[in-house]
């Protein structure tokens, strides 16, 4: 910051007044001063002298009014003087200054030269015009309002979750015949962070960022399970994408990166957890005076495998090039859907849409059995006979964390799709193309309690039959009528206020090859050919902190093996049970 010193004729006016003050008054105060130094010497004369003279003794006379006049105007001229010299030395230390911004900035300040009236003398003189505060403040605030105002927000999630009634498929350890192992009860503790950045570029464009924490393996949950021996949780990039809203299109977006699916979805299709990666366009359109409030068409395209380039020979050595095109395919996922929501009153509302979602390339897909984040390979040895003990047969499972096979090695096609119908040669038996149609009821007659209806139905148009080997080896197919899926929720209350409480309720019932079992719900204990019962109640002790219980009963529709196996009679099939207490903090 730069001080400019410019004294005006007012102010110089004023100072010499001033002074003329202070000089007639020092004036009067030291002739008064002498005219009694001189009474004390004449008094003190006419003491000592032994003789009486006849004489007058001098007297002082006082300082006349011209040599008072003199005075002033000599003092007058001397305060002018340094004012001069005070201006004088200001403006050299403004432009030293001005030397080393400029040295600092790289850039010389402009200057202007403005002539200033010093006394009754006008003295021309240069001075240097430079920003203020106020002005860089504005240029800075300027350049900040470019990049707008980034808004931090996010959550924290503590959970405690137990699981009882897992089973396993393996032999019977009591009776090898039967399918079925009781596996103990699991308690742990979970937790979930994740921290979300927004902001904007202008008025049409628009950027995210979020991290959370989670497997980087698991693509459908944000969970970190309290183990490892107090090891640091990975905190990854969830979100990160840019959004194109064109003024010249209103009701136009377009969006690229990772992102949380564009599309109205449940859980039954996709897991909440899960953000999508690759682009989409939507259209929206309000209307204000009908029923009809907006329509929206949305369109994705998300890639999700890129795979390695490979080489299928025939049988005779040379190169099959249609399968080794078609070997080489990436997979995505493609699609649409068209929404739409009435409000006959301020009371109800009604939220309708189909979408179809497209798998393109999921024949290349290769399930294999996921607990937690771990691969379990079946394997089986013989322990050789000895002299005291006959030969054994064990059969038993190796744990391979995925993220030697998935996370680093995604082209493989390995996944946990591990509910979904597989033909002999190990991969998927079905292609998805899943037309979902949803409707969505919203009741407002109570503003505590509203009341929430969510209908949504699955079919998927591509379930192949199954191919399994027949007694002589060859293939045997098996008719797949496994596609279809349905999930019916109600909520009543909210959690928005302090002292809110919700319950809920969801039936779900998902048939072999309804969904690809890698993308949805997360929490059952297998995502497909399975029903489901979910009760929930929330309460809400702050408008940004809830408590949530939830319960899940999972069943298996078809048994350990499923609908293309035959089960052995009298095989376990027990329900699974997962209780959760879930504290949520939001900022």
């Amino acid at each position: 910051m730069r001080l400019t010193f410019r004294p005006n004729n007012q102010i110089r006016l004023l100072i010499i007044f001033f002074c003329a003050l202070f000089v007639i008054g020092a004036t009067d105060v030291r002739a008064q001063k002498v005219a009694k130094r001189h009474a004390a010497n004449r008094f003190e004369v006419a003491v000592n002298s032994p003789k009486k003279t006849t004489e007058p003794a001098p007297e002082l006379k006082p300082e006349t009014a011209d040599a008072k006049i003199n005075t002033l105007e000599q003092m007058l001229v001397e305060q002018s003087q340094r004012l001069d010299r005070l201006q004088q030395t200001i403006s050299e230390q403004q432009e030293t200054i001005r030397l080393l911004a400029a040295k600092v900035n790289s850039s010389e300040a402009p200057l202007s030269t403005s002539a200033t009236a010093t006394g009754q003398a006008g003295v021309a003189q240069q001075t240097v015009k430079t920003p203020t505060v106020d002005d860089r403040l504005k240029t800075v605030e300027s350049r900040l309002s470019e990049l707008s105002a980034i808004k931090f927000s996010g959550d924290i999630r503590l959970r405690s979750e137990s699981i009882f009634g897992q089973s396993n498929s393996l032999a019977n350890g009591a009776n090898p015949a039967v399918l079925g192992n009781d596996l103990s009860p699991r308690h742990r503790m979970r937790l979930r962070a994740r921290l979300q950045m927004r902001g904007s570029i202008g008025k049409e464009f628009d950027w995210g960022l979020r991290f959370a924490t989670g497997s980087l393996a698991d693509s459908i949950s944000t969970n970190q399970t309290m183990t490892d021996f107090f090891n640091r949780k990975p905190f990854a990039l969830d979100q990160a994408f840019i959004t194109y809203k064109p003024h010249s299109v209103p009701g136009l977006k377009l969006q690229g990166g990772k992102f949380e699916p564009p599309w109205t979805f449940t859980e039954m299709t996709i897991d909440n957890d899960l953000m999508v990666e690759g682009f989409n366009q939507s259209y929206s359109r309000g209307f204000k005076k009908s029923k009809l409030k907006d329509v929206t068409i949305v369109a994705w395209e998300l890639p999700f495998l890129e795979r390695n380039s490979a080489f299928v020979r025939n049988s005779n050595g040379t190169v099959n090039i249609d399968q080794s095109r078609r070997g080489g395919r990436d997979l995505a996922l493609f699609g649409a859907q068209a929404r739409a929501r009435f409000e006959p009153n301020e009371k109800v509302a009604l939220n309708l849409s189909v979408a179809d979602l497209f798998y393109s390339g999921t024949q290349f897909i290769t399930p294999v059995q996921v607990f937690g984040n771990q691969l379990q390979l079946p394997v089986t040895f013989t322990i050789p006979a000895n002299g005291a003990t006959p030969a054994q047969t064990i059969t038993t499972q190796v744990s391979i964390p995925r993220e030697l096979l998935v996370a680093g090695n995604g082209n493989l096609g390995i996944t946990n799709a591990s509910n979904n119908a597989t033909n002999r040669d190990g991969h998927l038996s079905s292609g998805f193309n899943l037309v979902d149609m949803m409707a969505r009821l919203e009741l407002k007659n109570s503003k505590r309690f509203p009341v929430a209806i969510v209908l949504d139905f699955v079919t998927n148009t591509q379930a192949h039959d199954v191919v399994v080997a027949g007694p002589t080896g060859a293939d045997v197919l098996l008719p797949n009528h496994e596609n279809n899926g349905f999930w019916g929720e109600i909520q009543v209350g909210k959690t928005k206020d302090r002292g809110d409480v919700q319950f809920g309720y969801t039936f779900l019932r998902v048939e072999k090859d309804a969904v690809l079992t890698p993308f949805n719900f997360s929490d059952v204990t297998q995502q497909s050919d399975m029903r489901a019962h979910r009760l929930q109640f929330s309460y809400a002790a702050d408008p940004r902190v809830t408590f949530t219980v939830t319960g899940i009963v999972t069943e298996r529709l078809n048994g350990l093996l499923g609908p293309f196996a035959a089960t052995p009679a009298g095989s376990s099939n027990r329900a699974t049970t997962r209780v959760q207490f879930d504290t949520v903090l939001k900022f």
